[in-house]
């Protein structure tokens, strides 16, 4: 059987269950679109990303998992990310572990969406028109809680988190179920953003359900990053795609 974990820059986006596993992405720093207005101008910096999943089994148990990945923005508003992907496959009844890396420039300057991957030899290169429609960034988890009927949310003020200052929002909501107490069972999900770099830098989801996940960037550093490292590689075959004009 296959299991996949989903890419690290994605991970603020992705809504599994019936509520949510904290990702993605971030809200991740890329749009889906090449629109130049799109993009956070002067406002450079780089980081790493950490997530963790503890995850609840069927058989009362745990599992937990870590990814890693980095990403960055220069004073253009040119996002570049770089996130594992793992999954586990049957192997003569042997569970093996594989993993990747995934990458990704949002370029909103030359309007293009560059993506490629440790294992395909392939970079892919959109090319997007400039009339085309603004997608925006992955949701965000917050956004997401605040549309579930009965949410509380409560602002957690103001902290220092990796150097940065941040604002935290705390949302809660109860799932229609109760512990062994006869107490109702809530998800708590926390976010904290930082305004001066207009990212976020920590999500913490915790949801009896499914397990706790945290979703943090660290070492972040002001300034304009080193973005050399997120060139495909010299061998790799680049395909260019352009989409219809609307």
């Amino acid at each position: 059987m296959l299991r996949t974990f989903p890419p690290l820059f994605l991970l603020l986006g992705t809504l599994p269950l019936v509520a949510i596993r904290a990702q993605t992405g971030l809200v991740s720093p890329t749009t889906a679109s090449g629109k130049a207005d799109d993009r956070v101008l002067k406002a450079p910096y780089s980081a790493q990303r950490r997530f963790i999943s503890i995850e609840k089994l069927a058989d009362g148990t745990t599992r937990r998992s870590e990814s890693g990945g980095s990403e960055a923005r220069d004073s253009l508003g040119r996002t570049y990310s770089a996130g594992e992907r793992h999954w586990t496959y049957m192997d003569n009844g042997r569970s093996v572990l594989k993993s990747e890396m995934l990458y990704r420039i949002h370029n909103p300057v030359s309007n293009t969406e560059t993506s490629w991957d440790s294992t395909a030899k392939e970079a892919k290169v959109i090319h997007w028109p400039t009339n085309a429609p603004t997608w925006g960034a992955a949701n965000s988890l917050s956004a997401f809680m605040a549309t579930v009927p009965g949410t509380v949310v409560e602002k957690l003020g103001l902290r220092n988190i990796q150097g940065v200052g941040a604002e935290g929002t705390r949302s809660t909501y109860a799932i229609g179920a109760q512990d062994k107490n006869g107490q109702a069972l809530t998800v708590i999900h926390e976010s904290w953003y930082c305004p001066e770099l207009k990212i976020t830098v920590l999500e913490t989801n915790d949801d009896p359900r499914s397990g706790t996940t945290r979703n943090e960037l660290v070492a972040i550093i002001r300034g304009e990053p080193d973005v050399a490292k997120y060139k495909p590689p010299a061998d790799y075959a680049v395909q260019d795609m352009r989409p219809p004009v609307q």
